[in-house]
């Protein structure tokens, strides 16, 4: 759960309070041309809406370096953290707030028309990213050209005709530009995992598009190679199809194992222990991913070439809050921050919903912050950098995470159930890819408390 300050209507002009409240007490439409027509109309209307969160952004970022300028805070640190703080308001990831801040930024300085364009309701936000993102490495007057180049399209065409249209004006003013940004993202190449749900998930290799095709046209090719030999048949004796043999081949060559079921992996998977059974229908929860059905939890935990390790969890009477974990080695450094990926799950700062890289103290280990259960977070790279800079303070302890931004704005987030509608016992799984040695374990050794 987060909340957050609640917004009064003293903060914001009257003519927003009640576009707010008729929204409120909108009442039904009576025919079908008319709900087109509201459709419409309030497309519209979030268009002007996203506008006017720009205009406030450059107009916050404005106020604060001058604010910082007359504190003589260093130059290279003025304006630090702020595209996290609009993140927060908008209720998004940093990553998210960064970018709408400089698409601010372009707008006002030099896009008018696409400015003017989302003012009116014309286009959206996505409309206004695609543009300002393909022009990034342009100097403000080939912005501008670009801009102008494109006022006519404003309206009409769509966020992917936007960007590859700029992308041309961009290229064909400034070859260089377009060079250097080409240098720029094949440094910036990069493989990432999503997940879907059902199970599954999303791998995403980015990098320069000679390397992506060759990689699945090889594997494309090969997948048919298969196909024509009659060999296709899985474990199970059953056929393959192209698709899947494309995947499977994948998997194979990127770890280096003979089949792609066979992969040495090691997760934290939280089951209940009805779930364990064929009756169990609770889904397993794995961390950093989100729900799985309890049917393939156990599938893949009964694979031959697979082995679970099973540590007791033990969480409050409503199974929202970590309160153990069963040792299984005398490190209580391991032990603690495992705990705290299973509690947090993704990164803990409120609406960033990256990977936990980092596990960090809410108060400072410079400030005598202690390292333990009530002290920790598991955060990403960039949240962890971005509560370091002036304003910004997280306070909390296992149960919630409150921040607090330097317009002394709060944010708070409290976890979600370890496994959502279970029972206060779980269990903790880990699957690895060889069995554990005897010598590490030790019967004897007490239930980890924080």
């Amino acid at each position: 759960m987060v909340t957050d300050m609640t917004m009064t209507s003293t903060s914001v002009p009257t003519n927003v309070v009640e576009f707010r409240d008729w929204l409120a007490q909108r009442a039904p439409v009576t025919d079908e041309a008319s709900a087109i027509d509201q459709i419409r109309l309030l497309n519209q209307h979030q268009g002007m809406i996203e506008a006017a969160q720009a205009l406030a952004a450059t107009e916050l970022e404005t106020m604060r370096l001058e604010r910082e300028a007359r504190e003589k805070v260093p130059k290279s640190q003025r304006g630090k953290g702020l595209g996290a703080e609009i993140a927060l308001a908008r209720r998004e990831t940093p990553a998210r707030g960064k970018r709408f801040l400089e698409m601010a930024r372009a707008l006002a300085k030099d896009m008018p028309h696409t400015r003017e364009a989302l003012t009116q309701g014309q286009i959206r936000e996505e409309h206004a990213q695609a543009i300002v993102k393909e022009t990034s490495v342009l100097s403000s007057k080939h912005r501008k050209t670009v801009d102008d180049a494109v006022k006519d399209r404003l309206g009409m065409a769509g966020p992917k005709e936007l960007a590859n249209e700029a992308r041309a004006h961009a290229q064909r003013l400034d070859p260089k530009a377009a060079a250097e940004r080409t240098k720029k993202g094949t440094a910036e190449r990069r493989v990432t995992c999503q997940p879907i749900g059902d199970g599954l998930s999303k791998l995403t290799a980015i990098g320069p598009s000679q390397m992506i095709h060759a990689v699945y046209n090889n594997l494309w090719q090969s997948a048919r190679s298969i196909l024509s030999t009659g060999k296709s048949q899985n474990e199970e004796g059953k056929p393959r199809t192209r698709d899947q043999l494309t995947f499977d081949l994948l998997i194979e060559r990127g770890t280096g194992q003979p089949k792609a079921a066979a992969v040495p992996v090691q997760v934290l998977l939280s089951m209940s222990p009805e779930s364990l059974t064929p009756e169990g229908h609770t889904p397993a929860w794995l961390v950093g991913h989100g729900p799985i059905p309890a049917k393939t939890a156990r599938k893949w935990l009964g694979h031959s070439d697979v082995v679970a390790e099973i540590r007791r969890l033990f969480t409050t009477p409503k199974g929202n809050q970590i309160v153990g974990l069963e040792a299984k080695s005398r490190n209580f450094s391991h032990g603690l921050r495992t705990m705290v990926l299973l509690r947090d799950d993704k990164c803990r700062n409120i609406y960033c919903e990256a990977d936990i890289q980092d596990s960090d103290h809410m108060k400072p280990h410079r400030e005598d912050g202690p390292t333990s259960w009530d002290n920790g977070s598991g955060l990403c790279t960039a949240c962890n950098q971005t509560k370091e800079n002036r304003g910004w303070k997280h306070e909390g302890d296992a149960q919630s995470l409150t921040v607090t931004t330097p317009t002394g704005h709060t944010y708070t987030k409290t976890p979600g159930p370890v496994i959502p509608g279970t029972a206060p016992l779980k269990r903790f799984i880990r699957r690895r890819g060889k069995r554990p040695d005897p010598d590490d374990a030790d019967p004897d050794e007490d239930c980890i408390q924080p």
